[in-house]
């Protein structure tokens, strides 16, 4: 979705929209599926630039980190977005002052300048900003539960449905230790 933000010279408009990103496209191999991703807003004219504030919602099923059951999940964030033209990208002049103006190598930014999306033109794509957001709220390491046991590393067998019969290989790192504290060996 391309956003328009002539649109908002004059007065805010409200924005809603539903976005699909494929579960592939995101690059998150243990999401198993996502939703539909609902994003509504709203586009305001500022001093400077535009302002878009929103929320992004979505629910999917991602893998359990351990034991690789679905675990579905539900994700609804807040969304903020500030616009301002290319010509407005702070830079030093001769004296080293910061200005306004086309960016010079050099220039060390504040953590206000790093908020800001800076435009060429009118009119900015809105799929890799509402993307970057669902990618940050996409789970980590979810969990099926918290006592989840996993997989057993030898046999792949679930833990959480039965014990498993595999025995643990012997560390062999510890074998010179062992024979110290066993003078029998």
């Amino acid at each position: 979705m391309d956003l328009n933000l002539e649109a908002a010279f004059d007065e805010p408009i409200d924005l809603s929209h539903q976005f699909d990103f494929p579960a592939a496209v995101l690059a998150r191999p243990e999401l198993v599926s996502l939703s539909h991703v609902s994003f509504t807003g709203r586009l305001e004219r500022q001093e400077l630039g535009f302002v878009l504030n929103g929320r992004v919602v979505f629910d999917g099923v991602t893998a359990c980190a351990r034991c690789l059951a679905p675990v579905p999940f539900r994700r609804s964030s807040e969304a903020y977005w500030r616009f301002a033209p290319a010509h407005a990208k702070p830079r030093e002049d001769e004296k080293g002052e910061k200005v306004r103006g086309d960016p010079e190598d050099g220039l060390e930014l504040s953590a206000a300048d790093l908020d800001v999306l800076y435009y060429d033109d009118l009119v900015v794509a809105l799929d890799p900003l509402v993307e970057e957001q669902v990618q940050l709220e996409l789970p980590l390491k979810a969990l099926c539960r918290d006592e989840c046991r996993g997989l057993c590393p030898m046999c792949g067998a679930d833990r959480n449905l039965a014990p498993c019969a595999c025995i643990p290989p012997a560390d062999e790192r510890w074998k010179t230790l062992r024979t110290l504290l066993d003078p029998g060996n």
